[in-house]
């Protein structure tokens, strides 16, 4: 009871010497929050990517199987086969529980303004084993049967609320499918809750409905047309429970043998020569590489709290100068050192419990807005929030820097001299800071100061490539539209007279410039296909994508070498080929590009084409790192309708109208996609345009932060000597020889942290160059300019109080001692 009295007393105490400082505590509030907001922020992140167990069945046992098929001398990896996924999925024995999935996009025809979605084709399984919470109904039977199609279907809690009005009889309901299989119509059979999140290795986690992988029909029920073994999808993987006791490399040896009973189905089919199962750990696979950004991200936020750290600690012992009057009353009336180190601990305990407090609240609404920016750009995100963990590691940092301030403050008091300090009225109370105290304090803020300024720019660097890349094609003004008509039964002659009909309408259509057959390449997914020379050697993957005659005109791509596609070769007639300059360099390395001309190669369906033309690299901000600007091109035949349309300036087009406008051509055409590709464009360099303005906020904060600190342990040091400097100048000193001085006691410390920061950057980058490339840009002439404008900062924190010091006047002190 007289420890809890005692302690309630001296809480009061500790307040009131805080009250009494209001610019202090406002300082020291204002400078940790803000920081340590953005640090709870980042280890949200880490947390969930490292601490927090992902909501799925059993992450431990769960794995996630690919395959990598090799061609010849060239091997790839990542894509799958509908053939062996399948026949892992039905034989494997190491499973216990196991599941497909596939991405795709369907049109709902019988919904008002037949919306175009993104779905999954899943087993029945993936409900259960990845925890989907439904607000109705429920998943897919368990009894799974790809001999027999399920026209099961479950949507999102956002498509019933888009779509449904919420309508709580909407189980039963049908959705059909523009142009599916089965009579295209299917069974609402449930709605996933919201705050489900799907998984992110798949399309980025961007679904709306869920459909059986029976429902599937680029596999499956599809009389017309059955996949190829070189027909090979990014998004198709199986997802298998490991059964106890079996490990990884049981099961790659498993599935192994299990592939190679029907090799004489894929050997040498399309130039296959290996096919090898990859196997990766569930939360390996839905995180990729992202947790690299995320410790990237928390070195940015420690680097951010060391010099905010090293700042409280300036004004902490400019508290401490403050306070020696105060300590030593206490200690002439038998005040201890314990019970003073209690009072100054229990004053930084407070402050820390404040900004601390503060900070939690600002990071809730920046875990929020973090959650618009990374929505469907990163994966777990819905999973961020400041719940247990967070709390903890934030209590664990409050005690942890309460003591560190308090003890810097204690240690500038001399206990000891207290009592006569008290009868010279407290002159003297707390002893100057060391000279070496300060040059530690300024050298360890320039070092830490420079080193995330330059990893900075070096990740700014990288982002600022990306976007000022040149694209290889124009995006202002034009649109991609694909139309197709269900069941449509004319043959490819007679699908292009219609499209050249529809190209007329469209063209001669108020405010459209021009219209040319084929799709854009600007898309966030991308297509990939293989080529095979005469004698079998196969390539790696090239994107590719299908265009007319006339698109290369229309978006300003260049034909190096050779001619655009004839008209036979969109007809069907005679098989073309163009590749991008890289693609060239590919083939034939020991050859100019335009020598590429008139060679064969097999392609698509194993027919042979001919390389007709020689365009641009097509740098794709997103898959650049990957494809290096290689491309290529295919004729695009008219099995269905696709058109890239320029308007006139200031025209916006939707994909209403052009279903409007060819409606009187053709009622019966469906519109399968519609973009504005600017605003594509822009979508795909989101990411880098947010980091270009996440990186520069945190160069010009730590800058900030840097001088401010530097500033301030000169000018407190100054403060101290102010008595010193006033001798000096009486004694003859020139504004010169303490300039000198300075130089000496300040940027020596400077200089020497920011050669120690250098060493480092350079180091540390050349050391993991490789693993880094994808993050980070040298770009010297950025890096030069940032360490230059770096150090001039710094040079001017140095300066500015001495420089304030003798405006001051200095002398005038010596009247007053």
């Amino acid at each position: 009871m007289i420890n809890l009295v005692k302690l309630k007393s001296q809480c009061r105490l500790a307040w009131a010497m805080l009250k009494s400082a209001p610019g202090f505590v406002a300082a020291v509030v204002a400078t940790l929050s803000l920081t340590l907001a953005c640090l709870f922020v980042v280890l949200s992140l880490v947390n969930s990517y490292f601490l927090k167990p992902l909501d799925v069945f059993d992450e431990t046992r769960m794995l996630v199987v690919e395959q990598q098929t090799t061609y010849q001398d060239n091997s790839s990896s990542g894509f799958q086969s509908y053939q062996s996924i399948v026949h892992w999925l039905k034989h494997s024995q190491s499973f216990e529980r196991a599941f497909m999935i596939n991405a795709a996009e369907q049109v709902f025809d019988n919904l008002e303004g037949q919306p175009k979605e993104d779905v999954l084709y899943v087993g029945a399984e993936y409900f259960s084993l990845l925890n989907t919470p439904f607000v109705l109904g429920q998943g897919f039977a368990l009894a799974e049967n790809f001999e027999e199609l399920d026209n099961s279907v479950v949507i999102s809690e956002r498509f019933w609320q888009t779509h449904f009005n919420r309508d709580p009889d909407v189980l039963g309901q049908t959705l059909h499918v523009a142009g599916g299989i089965g009579g295209s119509s299917h069974t609402i059979v449930g709605v996933v809750a919201e705050q489900f999140s799907p998984s992110y290795m798949i399309a980025s986690g961007s679904v709306e409905v869920w459909f059986p992988t029976s429902a599937d029909a680029r596999f499956f029920h599809n009389e017309d047309w059955q996949s190829p073994w070189t027909n090979t999808f990014r998004n198709l993987k199986l997802i298998g429970v490991l059964k106890p006791g079996v490990n990884e490399t049981q099961v790659r040896e498993e599935l192994k043998s299990q592939i190679d009973t029907i090799k004489p189905e894929w050997l040498n089919n399309g130039g296959i020569s290996d096919i090898q199962p990859v196997t990766t750990s569930y939360r390996e696979a839905e995180l990729g590489n992202n947790d690299e950004l995320s410790l990237m991200m928390l070195a940015g936020a420690l680097g951010l709290l060391t010099i905010a750290v090293l700042n409280v600690s300036t004004l902490f012992f400019s508290r401490a100068l403050a306070q020696h009057k105060t300590l030593a009353l206490q200690a002439v009336l038998g005040a201890k050192r314990q019970t003073l180190f209690q009072s100054l601990f229990l004053q930084s305990l407070m402050l820390m419990v404040i900004s601390i407090g503060v900070a939690l609240f600002v990071s809730v609404w920046g875990i929020r807005l973090f959650k618009v920016l990374a929505q469907g750009r990163l994966p777990l995100v819905n999973s961020l929030t400041v719940d247990g963990t967070l709390v903890m590691m934030a209590i664990g940092l409050c005690l942890l820097l309460a003591y560190v301030f308090a003890l810097i403050t204690a240690r500038l008091v001399n206990y000891q001299a207290l009592n006569s300090q008290m009868q010279r009225s407290g002159k003297g109370g707390v002893s100057q800071v060391s000279g070496r105290t300060v040059k530690v304090l300024i050298a360890s803020q320039m070092c830490v100061a420079a080193i995330l300024v330059s990893f900075s720019m070096m990740v700014l660097g990288k982002s600022i490539e990306t976007i000022n890349r040149p694209l290889g094609s124009k995006t202002d003004n034009l649109y991609f539209a694909q139309l197709f008509q269900a069941n449509n039964q004319a043959t490819l002659a007679e699908r292009y007279d219609n499209i050249k009909h529809y190209q007329s309408v469209l063209q001669n259509s108020p405010g459209i410039k021009r219209v040319a057959l084929g799709q854009s390449p600007v898309t966030a997914r991308q297509n990939a296909n293989t080529i095979t020379d005469m004698e079998g050697n196969s390539s790696i993957f090239f994107p590719s994508q299908w265009v007319g005659p006339d698109y290369f005109d229309l978006v300003g791509s260049n034909i190096l070498a050779g001619r655009t596609f004839s008209e036979q070769a969109i007809r069907g007639e005679v098989n073309e080929l163009l590749v991008s300059v890289s693609v060239a360099k590919w083939l034939q390395p020991d050859l100019e590009y335009h020598q590429i001309i008139g060679k064969n190669y097999k392609g698509l369906e194993e027919k042979v084409f001919e390389i007709v033309g020689v365009t641009d690299d097509f740098n794709h901000p997103k898959f650049h790192d990957e494809s290096f600007g290689r491309h290529i091109w295919w004729p695009s035949q008219p099995w269905s309708y696709m058109f890239v349309i320029e308007t006139d300036d200031n025209v916006q087009l939707t994909g209403k109208q052009v279903l409007s406008l060819l409606f009187e051509a053709n009622s019966h055409l469906t519109l399968w996609q519609f973009r504005d590709l600017a605003q594509e464009y822009d979508n795909l360099l989101y990411m880098s345009h947010l980091t270009v303005a996440l990186c520069g906020t945190l160069a010009v904060f730590t800058l900030l932060l840097a001088a401010i600190g530097i500033f301030g342990v000169l000018s407190y040091n100054l403060g101290l000597r102010r008595y010193e400097f006033g001798i000096r100048m009486a004694l003859g000193a020139k504004k010169s020889r303490l300039i000198r001085l300075m130089s000496k006691e300040a940027v020596v410390p400077v200089l020497l942290g920011f050669s120690v920061a250098i060493v480092m950057v350079l180091s540390g980058y050349y050391a993991y160059k490789a693993q880094l490339s994808h993050w980070l840009l040298m770009e010297w002439k950025v890096q030069m300019t940032a360490w230059l404008i770096t150090l001039t900062i710094a040079l001017i924190a140095c300066f500015r109080p001495l420089l304030i010091l003798i405006k001051a006047k200095p002398m005038a002190s010596l009247r007053s001692e």
